[in-house]
């Protein structure tokens, strides 16, 4: 790849619940105006993607309490990827187009925001050496990820426990799974530019939040590759998972699932 070429080197994670009653209109809100208006138009947004995750979904998740409290919260989970050395940018677009939303009335207040935060990429893991590059992976339209949180233990080092994840458990288990890579994350602190009311990031040098993507139902890769892993974690003494939970791609413009986030 040509040094020039653009890099992933920042997301964007948001997690969003719609009130219930208003799981459609926030659906249409966030793809037709939001997720345009205030994310993919922004200059040095590499792409866009969004996964939802259905009840029997959630039911997978584990530990019932983590980072974003119980772990219930998310029914949707928003991927922003972002140019590398160019987050500070994007985001004072961002922020100016905020304002102008806000003033003309195009929020969404029938909706909780669990999270919605800045981060670096910190490492990827692969089953193909000549595979889907992180940087086209939301291009890739994977039919769904798993969004793990660890946290590492006070004798770990960050950049251990990361290793652990790629190296010890990710690489054995993806040859002939239907994990394809896995994109390791790391939070950043609070920007000087988010408004003073917003809360500090927690997890910051303690913490990585690694998105699974997968070729098939990721479901189907949650027995070999997801639900061991906190155990395994606390065994290998590299700290613990405080969240794991699967999503299916959202059909981009249509209420697919939209009616299962709590039932099944």
């Amino acid at each position: 790849m040509p040094d020039d070429a653009p890099r992933l080197g920042h997301a964007i994670l948001a997690m969003h619940d719609p009130h219930p009653g208003f799981e459609r209109a926030f659906n249409r809100w966030y793809e037709d105006d939001h997720m345009l208006g205030a994310g993919s138009m922004a200059p040095w947004t590499i792409a866009v993607a969004r996964y939802v995750a259905t009840k029997d979904c959630k039911d997978l998740r584990y530990p019932a309490e983590g980072p974003f409290g119980p772990a219930s919260r998310g029914s949707y989970l928003a991927l922003y990827w972002i140019q590398d050395g160019h987050l500070e940018d994007q985001q004072a677009w961002v922020t100016e187009q905020m304002v102008v939303i806000g003033e003309q009335g195009r929020m969404f207040e029938h909706r909780d925001a669990v999270t919605a935060t800045t981060y670096d990429l910190a490492r990827t893991v692969a089953r193909a050496a000549d595979g889907v590059p992180p940087v086209l992976a939301l291009h890739r339209n994977y039919p769904g990820a798993v969004l793990v949180v660890l946290e590492r233990s006070p004798e770990t080092s960050l950049d251990a426990l990361t290793d652990w994840f790629c190296d010890d458990w990710m690489a054995p288990r993806l040859a002939g799974s239907t994990v394809d890579q896995a994109i390791v994350f790391a939070p950043r602190p609070k920007e000087p530019w988010w408004p003073a009311a917003y809360p500090e990031v927690a997890g910051v040098g303690d913490r990585r939040f690694a998105v699974c993507f997968t070729t098939g139902d990721p479901r189907d890769a949650w027995d070999t590759h997801f639900r061991g892993l906190g155990q395994a974690a606390e065994a290998a003494g590299v700290g613990n998972v405080m969240l794991a939970a699967p999503f299916l791609a959202c059909v981009i413009g249509t209420e697919t699932h939209a009616e299962r986030l709590w039932d099944d």
